[in-house]
């Protein structure tokens, strides 16, 4: 089964492809999807949707594991993390994938074994279980490893 990790956003949006065979977890690729801040959302939208098809395409994956949105302060941030996840959720679903949406505690807590885990473990953890040279560089990846990790190890989806 490949699991699709999402940790979704506009300007960086997160991603990680993992290949579960059995109790074997390998992680195929990790990075994330940028978009340009001078765009307007509708065409930072479709960028995103566009390369997240590219993913779908190129890794074939059964399942999107994508964070659930959490509170946040700033409502229109908020607003617009929940149009990246709609469009990433509709491709998702016509392409026959199936779908989980973790919380973020349940995440945080999966991978390190702390819901209130911070950004330098979540890296750090994504290095020392996937025995990565390096701490992923950016905050999304390793929350997007962390999100499919959590799909690997608790979805039902089989």
């Amino acid at each position: 089964m490949k699991i699709l990790g999402i940790d979704p956003g506009y300007g960086l949006c997160g991603f990680a492809v993992l290949e579960k065979q059995k109790s074997d977890i390998k992680l195929e690729t990790f990075g994330v999807i940028r978009t340009k801040s001078q765009k307007n959302f509708a065409a930072r939208l479709l960028e995103i949707a566009k390369d997240f098809e590219s993913l779908l395409k190129k890794y074939k994956p059964d399942v999107l594991s994508i964070e659930d949105l959490f509170f946040v302060q700033n409502v229109t941030t908020g607003l617009q993390v929940a149009q990246v996840r709609g469009v990433l959720m509709f491709l998702a679903h016509k392409a026959g994938m199936g779908i989980v949406e973790p919380k973020p505690v349940e995440v945080k807590s999966c991978f390190t074994g702390d819901g209130k885990a911070d950004k330098t473990q979540m890296k750090k953890m994504a290095q020392t279980l996937f025995c990565l040279s390096k701490t992923p560089k950016l905050d999304d990846a390793a929350d997007a490893i962390a999100v499919a990790y959590w799909a690997a190890q608790k979805s039902r989806i089989s």
